[in-house]
């Protein structure tokens, strides 16, 4: 959601209004589930994805009527029934829930949307919250960001009891979930910054790495002491490239808390070691590096040697990276990208 928030936020100040495709919720085996989003402009063209196939080409063609009406309309699946799965080529056997809504380009819309946006650069979390509301036939959203510093922004009324909400908000089941009263509902997404890659090194498999971390939702963050290596041309779309004098006290400058992972890609067995013993001073959650077996139990020995515990070690992942029997710097950076993608979920599911 993070990028399209950007996405939207470019398009509503261009002057081009369009439809977000969101599914509230979702249970037994559907496409996407609750949270998963998609933009449909008024070309058909779309960003993003609700899961693909039956399901989102009739979601594409109910936001593309919302150009001519306006508002907002939330359609239901059911994927157990056959009649429904046959016409949608679906055999998944769930149940999903999906809310169309017309943004258009006003004043306000720019305003809220330039507010996430800013949020999202700041790396804060915020609430974004959808009221739902009737619209002679049909109903209409309007949107809230409630801030970290627990501000609220745009149409705002009962403030109180919207805090109320978000406080018993499950967010640990679901980032977004539908809340259905008697007399209200409310769509409630919970948006947090991207988790901090720490990429220790700029050479092959690092240019690899950034590129599927970044597009998995990952914020790049590449770190080298060779600045023909470390530089915006090698990476242009990396949130942060930096050259290092050294990599002693290689991370005195950045904020490693428990959202950060570091990924340990020098060019060298020496260079790794220094930076693993510095990686183990940090909160980081998550901390691989590269190499062999052989490298990782010498390291090993020289840290325990050094004064780290066993504890420590063990905080480590090497080999960094699922076990796939790769050998190309990008299949070994797939590998790598894999395992943050399945360390971030299990941290995610015992929050």
């Amino acid at each position: 959601m993070i990028e399209l928030v950007k996405q939207i936020f470019t398009s509503l100040r261009e002057g081009r209004d369009l439809v977000l495709v969101t599914v509230t919720d979702s249970s037994g085996s559907t496409p996407r589930t609750s949270g998963s989003n998609m933009i449909v402009n008024r070309d058909g063209s779309i960003s993003g994805t609700i899961g693909g196939g039956g399901v989102e080409a009739h979601a594409i063609k109910s936001a593309l009527g919302l150009f001519g009406s306006g508002g907002a309309v939330l359609s239901s699946y059911n994927l157990t029934q056959s009649a429904v799965t046959h016409d949608l080529d679906l055999v998944c056997g769930g149940k999903m829930r999906v809310l169309s809504e017309h943004i258009p380009a006003s004043d306000e819309n720019i305003k809220l949307f330039s507010i996430m946006t800013r949020e999202i650069e700041m790396a804060k979390p915020f609430y974004w919250v959808g009221k739902f509301s009737d619209k002679g036939e049909g109903f209409k959203v309007d949107r809230l960001v409630r801030t970290a510093d627990r501000k609220w922004h745009g149409q705002i009324e009962n403030g109180h009891m919207l805090d109320a909400l978000l406080e018993g908000n499950d967010s640990k089941k679901s980032d977004t979930v539908l809340v259905e009263e008697s007399e209200s509902r409310l769509l409630i997404s919970a948006i947090t910054p991207p988790r901090s890659l720490y990429i220790m090194g700029a050479g092959h498999v690092s240019k690899e790495i950034e590129l599927f971390a970044r597009r998995v939702g990952f914020k790049t963050i590449v770190i080298d002491d060779r600045p023909e290596f470390a530089n915006p041309e090698r990476f242009p779309q990396a949130a942060e490239v930096h050259v290092c004098r050294d990599f002693s006290k290689v991370f005195d400058q950045f904020k490693v808390n428990a959202g950060s992972y570091i990924a340990i890609v020098t060019r060298g067995h020496r260079f790794d070691k220094e930076v693993l013993a510095q990686a183990l001073r940090t909160g980081a959650s998550y901390i691989g590096m590269i190499g062999s077996r052989k490298k990782r139990d010498y390291v090993y020995r020289a840290l325990l040697s050094e004064g780290f515990t066993q504890s420590d070690i063990d905080r480590v992942h090497c080999p960094i990276g699922l076990p796939l029997n790769v050998e190309t710097p990008a299949e070994i950076a797939v590998s790598i990208v894999a395992e943050l993608i399945e360390h971030r979920a299990e941290q995610k599911a015992s929050a």
